[in-house]
């Protein structure tokens, strides 16, 4: 079976049942280390509902990754500009950030956007795409890249990167097979050969990934990641003017039509 990174031959690693039906193979490729599974004919049935019972942490998830967000913005990018959040669920994310002061929107192709309603994000270019526990979903990763970068050729994400070796499929959460949503697995030898082939700096801390055409210094990345955790994203708020009430405003000039979920 080919890499859907970079289209070498892979190996098999092992087999598991996903979605507690479908005997899956998992590969591994030698040349640029990404995991993957076997074509994954079962994502329409993984995505009967947009998010799996099991992800009982989505809202601490955004509360935590924003104020690395917000502290990246403020300092490394242009905070006027217009931001954009990528399968950004039900709008969390975008919603949080507005209400720091950003100009953020929102997208996503399984959900529907309940808490950013009336900013849903418009073809067009942004300052920098969010990609917050996405790139593990990708069945074709080099496809689902081009997409973001239609928006922006800054990307901040997070993944979980892959241990090597590849732990057994009992040893590591993050394979997730109960669910079947998680068929890309990345080292960070395999992000940074993915954003060469897009002309793309990479950056990296922990889970936490920044894809860039900025030339920025190496250290700066993962010491706004890890001071908007500690405590600079307070600061942040402080410096930025909230759009909770001009939002609401907006939102009330534009008619109902906002105030009420779509059919």
């Amino acid at each position: 079976m080919q890499c859907r990174v970079c289209g070498s031959e892979t190996t098999p690693l092992f087999n598991t049942v996903v979605l507690h039906r479908y005997e899956v193979t998992y590969f591994e490729c030698r040349t640029c280390a990404f995991v993957q599974t076997e074509d994954p004919y079962w994502l329409p049935e993984a995505y009967s509902n947009a998010f799996t019972a099991t992800d009982t942490g989505t809202l601490q998830r955004s509360l935590i990754l924003g104020r690395s967000a917000a502290t990246l913005l403020y300092f490394a990018f242009d905070r006027a500009g217009k931001f954009v959040d990528y399968a950004g669920g039900y709008g969390t994310l975008a919603r949080l950030m507005r209400d720091i002061g950003f100009d953020f929107y929102s997208t996503d192709l399984y959900a529907e956007n309940f808490m950013a309603r009336g900013f849903d994000a418009e073809p067009g270019h942004y300052e920098l795409a969010t990609a917050f526990e996405c790139f593990e979903h990708f069945a074709h990763p080099r496809q689902e890249l081009e997409k973001i970068l239609a928006y922006s050729d800054n990307i901040f994400f997070t993944t979980q990167p892959c241990p090597e070796p590849a732990p057994a499929i009992t040893d590591w959460w993050y394979y997730a097979p109960h669910h079947g949503q998680h068929v890309a697995l990345y080292r960070p030898q395999t992000l940074a050969y993915l954003g060469q082939q897009y002309g793309l700096h990479y950056h990296r801390i922990l889970n936490y990934h920044l894809y860039t055409r900025k030339r920025i210094p190496a250290f700066l990345f993962p010491f706004l990641v890890v001071a908007g955790r500690l405590g600079l994203s307070a600061i942040v708020r402080l410096l930025m003017k909230s759009r909770i009430l001009s939002d609401a405003a907006l939102l009330n000039r534009r008619g109902p039509s906002h105030s009420l979920p779509t059919k």
